[in-house]
Order: C-alpha cells, then structure tokens, then sequence
C-alpha cells in the first residue's frame, strides 16, 4: 500500500478522478477553448499523462522512435453494442494517430461482468481486428471466473492480458481464483482503476453538464506509452454522439 501511493499517485495527482470526471472535465476544457464539435459525430478528449496538463492536439514527442511507441485501448461495450460499433471505435483512434498504425493491445470491458452470452458475442468482432492487423493483442478488463473460462474454451485468439480493478483501501475485489486461471493459462495481469459500470451513467453526467448526449453503445479509452521508458505520453476518451442528437439537430 505505501509503495502503491508513493510510487503512483506521486507520478498521477489526478489519479482518483473517475472516469465520469475526466470525460467530462476535458469535454468542459475542449468548449471553453473555442473547439467546436457540433458537426462531429466523433470527438476525442484527451488529458495529460504524467501530468495534469492538457495534450489535446499535442503531437507525441519527436525524439521517440516510433517502434518504442504503443497505442493501448481499452473499449466499454454494452448489450446494445454492435460490431459496426466496434470496428468504428478501433478505426476512430487509429484515424485520430496515423503515426500509430496498430492496436498493441486491445482490452474490452462489458457492462454486464457476468454476462458470458455478451462476451461470447463481442469477442468474435476484435478477433476479426486482429486477424485484419489492426490489434496485436487481445484482452480482458475485469472478467470473472466463470465468464473467462467459458471464453477460452470457445475463442479461437486467447486473451493475452487482464485488467483488475484495484484500490489500496479494498482489496476484495482482486480474485484470487482469477489470479490462479491467468497463471495457468500464462495471461498477463495488470491492475487499473477504470471503474465505469453503465455507460448510461456517464451519459446522464454529459447530459446534465454540458447538453451532450453520447451513443452508448461504446466508449473507448487509449493510452499511448513509451514502452522502453515506461512513461504515458498520452491519454484520452474517444466518444459517439447519439443518433437521437444528430436528428434533433438536423430538425
């Protein structure tokens, strides 16, 4: 615990803002600078890394050779998530950073934890990603046990890494029974603190913060990172207006 604060929420002072704060809060920073997205359908946000500065349109570092950069996505889907969804989801980043032509790791997250029926249905559309060239690396955020076994035993691509949600204060949430399947099936494991339930949620707080109302059919999170340092040079949301916006708009 005391490494845990020393070491991370040292480097990241805005560590405990939830993914609601920051989505909003760089949609807030993106308006008051004069950014007009009435006419986009997909806008990206983004925020600093290591620090608390704004990179919105910042160009990543040009001293940093482009095979030690890689592009992490993590991509929240629900029940009503489509595989056009998808596959415009992973086009958007890759779209919004041409210098990065690949996903090195893609983790999807369902709104459901338990739903095997909605993971089951998802995995097949990111294997087609990866079987395409556009994601390396499959993975999982926050499965659980008796969704993640099922998935192996029915997905031709295993995932290669899982995401656990994990706080100093409670440490319940981390399975151990998880821990012990990922070890034998040789799956990376990693720890975040992305908790976002319902993409619902996060829809009603644009809605009553700034009028704006997003598809939630998926939310995508990326990170870019300088592998050989370990350092976040970037992070940020990317997100869907809805249809039901656009039409009223229109009207």
């Amino acid at each position: 615990k005391q490494w845990y604060q020393r070491r991370v929420r040292g480097a990241y002072p805005d560590l405990k803002k939830t993914i609601i704060e920051e989505v909003v809060s760089s949609l807030s920073t993106r308006f008051a600078s004069g950014c007009d997205c009435s006419e986009e359908r997909i806008t990206e946000v983004s925020e600093g890394g290591a620090t608390t500065e704004d990179t919105s349109g910042r160009e990543l570092p040009p001293d940093i050779p482009p095979e030690n950069i890689s592009l992490h996505v993590k991509l929240f889907v629900s029940a009503v998530t489509t595989k056009e969804d998808v596959e415009r989801a992973v086009d958007s980043v890759l779209r919004q950073h041409p210098s990065l032509p690949v996903v090195e790791y893609l983790f999807i997250s369902v709104a459901d934890k338990t739903n095997t029926d909605l993971l089951l249905k998802c995995w097949p559309w990111i294997e087609e990603l990866a079987e395409s060239g556009k994601v390396k690396f499959l993975g999982l955020s926050d499965p659980r046990c008796q969704t993640i076994q099922p998935l192996i035993e029915n997905c031709k691509i295993w995932p290669r890494g899982i995401q656990l949600f994990f706080t100093c204060e409670h440490t319940a949430h981390t399975c151990m029974d998880l821990l012990k399947l990922a070890n034998y099936y040789k799956i990376r494991v990693t720890i975040h603190r992305d908790e976002l339930s319902d993409l619902a949620e996060l829809n009603s707080a644009l809605l009553a913060e700034l009028g704006i109302q997003m598809s939630e059919s998926w939310l995508l999170k990326y990170s870019i990172v300088d592998r050989k340092r370990k350092v976040l040079l970037k992070k940020g949301y990317i997100i869907e207006e809805s249809t039901d916006t656009l039409k009223k708009s229109e009207e």
